[in-house]
This record gives C-alpha cells, structure tokens and sequence, in this order.
C-alpha cells in the first residue's frame, strides 16, 4: 500500500476539521519591516560615524555654561537628556529651570519638539532649539523629517546630534547698536 492512499483520508479528515469560519490576523509586512529597519540601522550608523568624524575637528564651544528652559509640553521621552548629552560632550554646563526662573545674564537654550505615531510607535517628527539671550536669538537650528521620511525610526539623538553641534558650534551674533548720531549727509554741491 502506498503511502498517498494512507495519507489521502487524514489529509481530507483534517479538512472536514477546518470547514467553517477561519479568521485571519492582519500581520505586519515582513518586506515593509526589513526596508525601515534597513534604513533605520543606516541613520543610526551614518550617525555614527559623522558624529566621530565632527568629535575630531570641533570647535571649542563659545558658551560655558547654558541654562535649558522646561518645555512641560514635550511629549518626547528621551529629548532633554540628549540635549543635555550634546552639551557635555561639548563641555558646556547646563542648568534646567522651570519657564521664567533663570538667571537674566544666562545664555537661555529653548526647545519645542513633536513626536508622530505609526502602527503604536512614537517617533520623532519635529524639532526645534534656539538660543537665546536677553530676549534676542544668537542661534537656531530645525530638525523636519528628510523627504520620504526613511528617517523617522531612526533615533532621537540621532537625528539632533548634528543640529546641537552646529547650535552649539555657532558663535554669538554681535549685536548692533543703533548709531548716537545720523550719519552726516554728502555735500550738497558734490
């Protein structure tokens, strides 16, 4: 006896078994997974790698210290503590205080940042930093997702840590006065 003709009444046993209503879960794609992963792994190590890169050839940071303003309305879990990373790195200190409670003389680091959510995971989908002191900007930078955001799952230091180098790395805009008296006019004859 072969082993089709044994095999033939369990095969069609196992379907009587089945016949009825069969539900179907709707998995992630195993392809959509791989190509964000791909290109999450290439953010974090292109990261990485600049980051090392930029470590060797930094300028000194021209603020000692910066004092960082609470923003209670951040929502991202992870972004205070990469900026206060960026700044030691940078040997800068940083000081967080409550909205209004900072010394006036000190250079004032304030952030605003959003967080997007796809399929139950948070990312990161905005940021912006700036520097300011005496009510007047010295620095700015903006992180906005690169077209296509094949970024989005990359890390939350991974996408600023370039931006607070620069923030960091920027000296301070001199600051113009008006001038005391009108610049004379020319000669009225010439």
């Amino acid at each position: 006896m072969s082993i089709r003709l044994l095999l033939r009444p369990a095969l069609f046993g196992c379907l009587g078994l089945l016949s009825g209503c069969i539900t179907v879960q709707s998995l992630p794609s195993p392809a959509r997974d791989v190509f964000t992963l791909s290109f999450s792994v290439a953010s974090e190590m292109q990261a990485m790698a600049e980051k090392a890169e930029q470590s060797m050839a930094r300028r000194p940071a021209p603020y000692k210290k910066i004092c960082i303003e609470w923003n209670e309305a951040v929502t991202v879990p992870d972004m205070l503590s990469v900026i206060e990373a960026a700044l030691r790195r940078r040997q800068v200190d940083a000081q967080v205080y409550a909205p209004g409670t900072a010394p006036a003389a000190c250079v004032m680091l304030l952030y605003a940042a959003t967080r997007a959510w796809e399929e139950d995971a948070a990312y990161l989908s905005f940021a912006s930093i700036a520097l300011q002191q005496g009510g007047k900007t010295l620095a700015k930078v903006t992180y906005e997702p690169r077209m296509l955001s094949l970024d989005r799952w990359a890390s939350t230091e991974a996408k600023l840590v370039f931006l607070l180098d620069e923030l960091i790395s920027q000296p301070p805009r001199p600051s113009f006065a008006a001038p005391a008296s009108p610049l004379p006019s020319p000669p009225a004859g010439k």
